[in-house]
């Protein structure tokens, strides 16, 4: 599975091959239950909703099921990577390497947080809900013939526990009383209360390793070697921080499945990095590559006028409106620094943001301001509060600004013309409030201190934002620099907490829920490497972030959220930047695609095959 937002990070096969069969027993019938669980099932809601694919649907929706298989598919990724290891904190993993796994449970491409029975069998959850027994189906099996178990699972998540990356334990493990094997197919997991509703869902959707391979290895450190794994592709070869190669497995156990039919079609999916994205985008043009998620306005309005296989149609070009969340783009502070900790000059820098002049001379009008971090979801807030949400935040009446009340939240706007004169005023007001003062071509505070910092970033295109929101700093008398770092460097940044302002783009698990606690609770600002980089320390927050997460009905989670979104959006914890609710795709006409497209998604590449029935699209002969 494949979703728009992962195409920035290159993770075009997270899910690719890791969907799986409801089992026979309910074709058949249920099973009786355990003592003190309640009868087994398929699936996992989201929250109270009811799952959208009955208990003996043939395949998803959006597949054809009789897609041929075969054909290589060669991909373009920005960057480089230096391990073959998605799990830890250390390092940049390598492109498509989530293929490689299988998990307890899978969702699909329509239904945005409903899991169903994967690798699992049946799920039965506890009469008090603190825990569910996970029936593992008989035939799983990892690359080397060695059959998957129970002791796998409950290896997994304590070597994830101790070693795996500080979001896991963040979002998820500090919250768990025990993961057990009770016997060689069967596993369960339990949570130490109920404050997470969604908890156990989210971890049994993590990857199962295998015991007898990791045993005895670094799982911590960065790895070249190519870890054994059990899903629809493995790692056939690695030219280290240049390519990977990714091969489907031909006796794949579940490649007949229900949950698999019709996807993972292409026999060998390569990944060949470039460390520059012009280079990137050249290249693809040129043929070297297959498909390409257009991410810079600029190419997708001008970039492909001269490539002569746009008219040809070797080379195709959609838009297709997107309703899945959206990234949240912005300009992240950290709050760490101490003129950052004062909300009056973060609102303040935001006024010099000039989002109408960016949109019509880098954006080509494509985008449009964001004001949420929920973009594109039912859990955006909007005009002012009311109902459920407004019962919320009056618990906090008079330890919150009164306009969040009285006000309609409105991001500064200019007439696009250059001209923020009228923004200027409204944010040198707010940073004298603050105790800052021009003087002598420089912003100072009483103590004679200028302000001064650097914005980090990883990816040139990412100047046309930033090189005019500094100069619009320097007119003021904020001394800015901008500082384009390689990804590596920016990583290490960010996990060290050394920055001052820097680009951010997130797209939290949907629902909200869990994923939030690690970058914006309190526990989480101070451990380097946690997910709370910018150093988020506010009561509030923290009791918002842990209402959401232990909302148990999907009325009472979209109003938490509104709260919070609210909340946290007048406090101004980053510049927002802008949204764009449509994937715009470029691929070489070798492909064929399924006519039903998934709600949430475009489908490439687990939906799509190789036809070659274009030969002018075929790489060779493109030029």
């Amino acid at each position: 599975m494949i979703t728009r937002r992962q195409f920035s990070i290159g993770s075009m096969l997270s899910v690719a091959g890791a969907s799986f069969p409801l089992p026979r027993a309910f074709a058949q019938g249920a099973a009786a239950a355990t003592p003190g669980y309640g009868a087994p099932t398929y699936y996992l809601p989201m929250l109270d909703l009811k799952a959208a694919y009955p208990k003996d649907f043939p395949h998803w929706n959006y597949v054809r099921p009789d897609a041929p298989k075969g054909g290589t598919l060669v991909m373009g990724a920005f960057g480089t990577f230096d391990t073959l290891n998605n799990l830890t904190t250390d390092g940049t993993d390598a492109a498509g390497v989530g293929a490689i796994n299988d998990a307890l449970i899978t969702t699909n491409l329509d239904e945005l947080d409903t899991y169903y029975a994967d690798v699992a069998e049946s799920l039965e959850e506890s009469d008090d809900k603190l825990s569910i027994i996970f029936t593992m189906r008989e035939g799983p099996r990892f690359h080397d013939g060695r059959p998957m178990t129970a002791a796998d699972v409950a290896f997994t998540h304590q070597l994830l526990r101790e070693k795996g990356a500080l979001r896991f334990r963040a979002r998820f493990y500090d919250d768990m009383e025990s993961i057990e094997a009770l016997d060689e197919r069967r596993v369960r997991f339990t949570a130490k209360n109920l404050n997470n509703p969604q908890l156990l869902k989210a971890i049994a959707s993590f990857p199962i390793l295998p015991k007898h391979w990791w045993e005895g290895r670094d799982f911590g450190g960065l790895m070249m070697e190519p870890p054994l794994g059990s899903g629809a592709y493995k790692i056939k070869s690695v030219d280290p921080g240049r390519a990977i190669t990714l091969q489907r497995v031909e006796d794949y156990w579940g490649k007949d499945l229900p949950q698999n039919v019709g996807s993972a079609n292409f026999d060998e999916i390569t990944y060949q990095y470039y460390r520059d994205m012009d280079v990137l985008y050249e290249a693809f043009k040129s043929g070297e590559f297959d498909f390409l998620a257009i991410s810079r306005p600029q190419q997708w309005v001008t970039g492909f006028k001269s490539v002569a296989a746009v008219q040809t149609g070797a080379l195709k070009l959609e838009a297709i409106p997107d309703e899945s969340p959206q990234p949240y783009r912005g300009l992240m502070f950290n709050l760490r620094r101490p003129y950052f900790a004062d909300v009056r000059v973060r609102r303040a820098l935001n006024y010099l943001y000039d989002f109408e002049t960016t949109q019509k001379t880098s954006y080509y009008g494509l985008y449009s301001r964001i004001h949420s971090y929920f973009p594109n979801t039912e859990f955006s807030f909007s005009g002012l509060p009311q109902g459920r949400e407004l019962e919320i935040l009056e618990r906090y009446r008079g330890k919150i600004a009164d306009e969040i009340f009285t006000a309609e939240f409105k991001q500064p706007t200019t007439d696009g013309n250059g001209n923020i004169r009228a923004n200027v005023r409204a944010a040198l007001d707010l940073l004298k409030q603050a105790g800052w003062e021009s003087s002598g071509g420089k912003l100072v505070n009483a103590a004679g201190e200028a302000m001064a910092f650097e914005i980090a970033y990883f990816t040139p295109e990412i100047e046309k934002t930033i090189l005019p929101f500094a100069e619009n700093l320097r007119r003021i008398g904020i001394q800015t620099s901008p500082r384009l770092l390689d990804t590596p460097q920016f990583r290490n940044r960010v996990n060290n907490f050394e920055f001052d302002l820097m680009p951010v783009g997130f797209t939290p698990f949907f629902p909200p829920g869990e994923a939030l606690r690690g970058g914006w609770n309190s526990r989480y600002a101070d451990r380097p490497g946690d997910e709370n980089s910018q150093g988020i320390k506010d009561p509030i927050i923290d009791e918002l972030v842990e209402m959401i997460i232990a909302a148990k009905t999907y009325e009472e989670k979209a109003a938490t959220c509104k709260a919070f979104d609210r909340y946290a959006t007048w406090q101004f914890y980053s510049i927002a930047l802008y949204e764009d609710p449509v994937s715009r795709i470029a691929y070489w006409d070798m492909f064929g695609h399924p006519g039903t497209r998934p709600k949430n998604d475009v489908g490439f590449p687990s939906t799509w095959w190789f036809d070659g029935k274009n030969p002018k699209a075929l790489r060779g002969q493109r030029r």
